[in-house]
């Protein structure tokens, strides 16, 4: 009875949502989602913030290496405005926190295990990261992992404008 509610309640938090492929261009869309530690997160709340919101897997070997990297970037911008959310796809959560058990990290972390999400986003692959900007739209989307100092410094330019 209680997983039966927990997938309603879900299912009520990603509302409003139909497929729909988010673009660069497109004002990033605001939802609610349960955090790998049992809250919930309203993105509506991350709004006059960079965001870097990444769609992964457990699977991921790329994710698996891009991890540690996107925790020192987190840690090295820590203040000035930037915000990273991963956004695992696993619709098994155990598979995302035995993942973050190996390779921890020190940002906040989602599941979209009901794959509503995901499934208005339309990710490419995995990893695959929306870069968005104070205000609100989504300035880059990147398959895969660009690296540290290239990510660093568009993270930058965006906290500037």
């Amino acid at each position: 009875m209680l997983k039966k509610m927990a997938f309603l309640v879900m299912g009520l938090m990603i509302t409003g949502f139909s497929a729909a492929e988010v673009k660069v261009g497109d004002e990033f869309p605001a939802f609610k989602i349960p955090t790998l530690d049992g809250k919930v997160l309203d993105t509506a709340q991350l709004k006059g913030r960079v965001l870097y919101v990444d769609f992964w897997a457990s699977w991921c070997t790329t994710c698996k290496k891009s991890f540690p990297i996107i925790s020192e970037l987190n840690t090295e911008l820590k203040g000035q405005g930037v915000f990273f959310l991963g956004i695992n796809t696993d619709e098994d959560v155990k598979l995302a926190n035995k993942f973050l058990e190996k390779t921890p990290v020190n940002f906040l972390n989602v599941s979209d295990k009901s794959q509503k999400v995901v499934q208005f986003f339309e990710p490419k692959g995995f990893p695959y990261a929306y870069i968005v900007g104070k205000d609100g739209k989504v300035h880059t989307i990147k398959a895969g992992f660009a690296g540290k100092e290239k990510t660093k410094e568009l993270l930058l330019e965006l906290v500037a404008q």
